[in-house]
């Protein structure tokens, strides 16, 4: 669906290039979450499987795997651009879960902000789509 609508921008000149603001956006929480994933695949997963459990993910093993799997592949995916709004889905379920479950009772300011801006990114790139370089495929 198109809309004729006016964009009003104070650089006119940058809209000819929105369809590189997706690739931006991917290629950073792409990033992040492969840094993240590698990271957890990286390490013996007790101790995360241990603080899962104490948070009622039980069993914390499975959860600790998948966890680890959802970002790492997540991120995989978002850097190449390839079925990128089912993983920002999948990514974004992940942190309304860690917003509301694991942050909870934690203040905005210092401890949740930058959850909430990789919620809400996830969500932009779902709006978006993948945006310029993708190899995205229909599922």
């Amino acid at each position: 669906m198109c809309y004729n609508t006016i964009m009003l921008s104070i650089f006119p000149q940058l809209l000819d290039y929105q369809i590189y603001g997706p690739l931006i956006l991917r290629l950073a929480l792409g990033a992040v979450f492969l840094a993240h994933g590698y990271q957890k695949l990286a390490n013996d997963k007790a101790g995360f499987a241990g603080y899962l459990e104490s948070l009622k993910f039980k069993p914390g093993k499975l959860w600790a795997w998948l966890v680890t799997l959802v970002e790492f592949f997540g991120g995989v995916l978002l850097v190449l651009g390839l079925w990128t709004q089912p993983a920002a889905l999948v990514l974004a379920i992940q942190f309304l879960v860690i917003l509301f479950w694991v942050q909870r009772g934690k203040p905005f300011v210092a401890g949740r902000e930058f959850d909430f801006l990789i919620f809400m990114a996830l969500l932009a790139l779902l709006v978006l789509g993948p945006g310029a370089f993708s190899i995205d495929l229909p599922l």
